[in-house]
């Protein structure tokens, strides 16, 4: 029996190799990086996904996806960023810094 989205989600790996393959994102990497990306990763971590929701074991299943690249380079674990440390610094706690005491100099 195929695993449930709940374990195995294969449109975000879809979603993620057809981010990868797109016009735009094919345009930014030549801009950024001087050469196209191949997507080999997302297309690998697409085909884990599929055979992930084809696995039996529960257990497998959830380890084949922890392993993906998605899940270990990307995904929403913030350090996971490639930015992360180069653009902008990582927080123990993500939050707005708000001062909350008065101005200085106000009456």
């Amino acid at each position: 029996m195929p695993q449930p989205n709940e374990v195995v989600n294969v449109w975000l790996f879809l979603e993620e190799w057809s981010r990868c393959v797109s016009s735009t994102y094919q345009r930014d990497s030549l801009y950024r990086f001087g050469h196209f990306d191949t997507c080999t990763h997302q297309w690998s971590d697409l085909k884990v996904a599929f055979g992930a929701k084809m696995e039996q074991d529960e257990g497998k299943a959830r380890s084949a996806i922890e392993a993906t690249y998605y899940k270990t380079h990307l995904g929403s674990d913030p350090k996971n960023s490639p930015t992360a440390g180069y653009i902008w610094d990582l927080k123990e706690k993500p939050s707005w810094d708000v001062d909350e005491s008065p101005p200085s100099g106000s009456a």
